[in-house]
């Protein structure tokens, strides 16, 4: 049986490179972004979402028929800097994205974060109402509200703290810790980790099952920085004595975090038959894989 043609956009980051690995037993995987990565073992095509004309021409071209939308600027500082620039990319290069896969009936996955809520209590569900007080979180949200405007034939995926084999902060984390150097963890910023192998589960059976709605594509287990640290380093067989557990205190500002970020996925969950990993099973999971340190 021939398979599904299925697009990535902002492919070669970490979360598209990873899904494009994970779908490519699956369906024939290509992936965009603005420059190519020759480390990334995909089909390449370049594409700037905010370029609307190039968005379609594209389509046009490649006819996919499943689009998973990473693109996108995630450095939030430089959000809270440059608020028109992420509103570009964030928003209205989701709006690109969803015209096109309307206008060529393709399905589109937009990969959303949890940093859409106030991210001030957590457990948030997927029928909360977004009030994001960061540029990011808030044009993030903006992506949502136009795509949704844009087609039917969308699922959002809010998902948070995605790591896997070639996570930038877990390698920077094996690094210092196999260094002797100490490593400050927070005690009070939360959310919900999530395994990125775990993500492309969840997001095989929306595919499959062609769900649509907004969904909390989260692992299961609420925790601070300190204990997810603390679990990588007993899973990995690390010393933990240089983890040292601190307050972010008036960090939280300088560096844009929130108190508590987490997601409730009981419901998605309970529709997708497919449950979030605890940290404990994703650490595991992840070492099975093979960590690429």
């Amino acid at each position: 049986m021939q398979k599904g043609k299925l697009l990535i956009t902002g492919g070669t980051g970490f979360v598209g490179s990873s899904l494009a690995a994970y779908f490519s037993s699956h369906y024939d995987v290509f992936i965009t972004s603005r420059k190519p990565d020759e480390r990334i073992k995909a089909l390449w095509r370049p594409l700037d979402v905010t370029d609307k004309e190039a968005v379609g021409l594209l389509f046009e071209k490649e006819r996919p028929e499943i689009v998973i939308h990473c693109a996108g600027n995630k450095n939030v500082g430089f959000c809270e800097a440059s608020p028109k620039e992420a509103r570009l990319t964030n928003a209205i290069g989701t709006q690109n994205i969803a015209q096109a896969c309307n206008k060529n009936r393709a399905k589109l996955i937009y990969i959303s974060t949890d940093l859409v809520f106030p991210c001030e209590n957590g457990n948030y569900k997927e029928d909360e109402t977004p009030q994001s007080p960061l540029v990011y979180g808030q044009t993030k949200y903006e992506g949502e509200v136009l795509a949704s405007r844009e087609m039917d034939n969308l699922a959002i995926c809010r998902s948070a703290g995605i790591y896997g084999k070639t996570s930038p902060l877990l390698k920077w984390l094996y690094s210092k810790v196999r260094g002797g150097e100490n490593v400050e963890c927070f005690t009070d910023v939360f959310n919900t980790p999530t395994l990125v192998e775990n993500l492309g589960e969840m997001i095989q059976v929306i595919i499959e099952r062609k769900l649509t709605g907004t969904f909390h594509t989260v692992g299961s287990e609420r925790v601070n920085r300190f204990e997810f640290f603390k679990t990588f380093t007993d899973i990995f067989d690390l010393d933990n004595g240089k983890l040292i557990p601190m307050a972010a205190g008036n960090k939280k500002a300088e560096m844009h975090l929130r108190p508590d970020s987490s997601l409730n996925s009981e419901k998605t969950s309970k529709a997708l038959g497919v449950s979030g990993y605890t940290v404990s099973e994703g650490f595991k999971k992840l070492k099975a894989i093979g960590f690429s340190p």
